[in-house]
């Protein structure tokens, strides 16, 4: 075998934990005040091999991914003829995903902590790299929440070029799923599918009322009940001040294995009687907010019954805050494809965060095979 023309894919920059390389990769170690970053130039060099017929085989780097849009001049394709390596691009991703940082901040912290010149560009397809290898992973993601048994549900305003759009969330025991579209029923369809047979632990919305068997968030009903009790809407202190109590008694017994006690039937006999007599208050909001709980009194009282199911939606809750951080600070996504790229990266991490794993180890992998056109590693079960 003799060695043909050199084919380089570039030089693969890793930013890596004080390692050092041996051989053809070369070492630079930056420190700044105490903290210590080393970066690794990797020269990849593919060989070309001649068998005794004449037949030339010649590696190539790996091609994977692809994402197409209609009248863009050039796909983003997931090749290792790539500048950044995959821990780096990961690393990257990070930067904007978990810390929220612009793609101007991270090329600045490239430049200064690691002495490391990137392009805004070069930056902006590490992040959509991570989210199209994330997609796949994604698929199989909402193949759990739809077997699942208990799914949290939650939406939140979301802005794609300045356009209302909205983003939801699925949060079951071991997976988390976003996405951006409309606030029509069928993205919910998409999510849950349309013949999910599980409980859904939901706000008020009108979308999830269809569901037989739902939980609906009382800490949703507790907040409103504050704002009455606080004066803040004319009339029904008292009737707020009496349903905060009660919501929170009730909850607290339940917690305490009494769901099946007088006390807990006195309760729920006492918030029901207290909303039937303010349904037709002059104060409007009084009226609302007792209507909306006898409207949905078998979604209110539902944990009571099932020792499974959580009294409030805070899993859903807590999963959306990162994404409304990074909504106020960037005002959302600027195309299709990169509310599909955020939100399936987002998933990846919350997921993994879920289920006590490290996200960026797992991102590695996820860019290195796209990159590689190799099979998809799964996401594994539990750290």
């Amino acid at each position: 075998m003799r060695r043909g023309p050199a084919r380089f894919c570039g030089e693969n920059l890793e930013a890596q934990a004080s390692r050092r390389k041996v051989g053809a990769h070369v070492s630079l170690e930056l420190t700044q005040g105490d903290m210590s970053l080393e970066i690794e130039a990797i020269k990849h060099v593919y060989f070309a091999a001649r068998c005794g017929c004449g037949h030339e085989s010649v590696e190539r780097p790996g091609v994977g991914a692809r994402s197409r849009v209609e009248g863009r001049k050039r796909d983003l394709i997931a090749t290792e003829r790539c500048l950044v390596g995959p821990m780096l691009c990961a690393f990257i991703a990070s930067l904007s995903l978990r810390f929220r940082l612009s793609r101007v901040k991270i090329q600045e912290f490239l430049d200064d902590w690691l002495g490391l010149e990137l392009g805004t560009a070069t930056i902006n397809r590490c992040v959509h790299e991570f989210g199209l290898a994330s997609e796949p992973v994604v698929d199989r993601l909402i193949e759990e929440v739809k077997a699942a048994q208990i799914v949290h549900l939650d939406e939140t305003p979301w802005y794609q070029r300045g356009a209302l759009m909205w983003m939801w969330v699925a949060v079951t025991a071991t997976a988390v799923v976003f996405r951006i579209g409309s606030r029509r029923k069928e993205e919910l369809a998409a999510l849950i599918g349309e013949a999910f047979l599980g409980w859904l632990v939901t706000d008020g919305y009108a979308a999830y009322r269809d569901h037989p068997r739902r939980q609906r968030c009382l800490a949703h009903l507790i907040r409103k009940g504050l704002a009455l009790a606080g004066g803040l809407y004319g009339d029904g202190a008292g009737f707020g001040r009496d349903l905060v109590r009660d919501l929170r008694r009730l909850i607290e017994r339940v917690r305490d294995g009494e769901a099946d006690s007088k006390a807990v039937r006195r309760l729920m006999d006492a918030i029901k009687w207290n909303c039937q007599c303010n349904r037709h208050e002059i104060e409007q909001k009084v009226r609302d907010l007792a209507n909306e709980i006898l409207n949905d009194w078998d979604a209110v009282i539902a944990f009571v019954y099932d020792p499974r199911l959580p009294p409030t939606n805070n899993d859903a809750e807590r999963a959306l805050r990162h994404a409304v951080i990074a909504r106020r600070i960037s005002y959302g996504t600027r195309t299709d494809e990169g509310s599909r790229f955020y939100a399936a990266a987002l998933s990846i991490v919350e997921t993994c965060r879920k289920r006590g794993l490290d996200p960026w180890a797992y991102a590695r992998d996820l860019i290195a095979a796209a990159r590689a056109g190799a099979v998809t590693p799964a996401i594994p079960v539990a750290a």
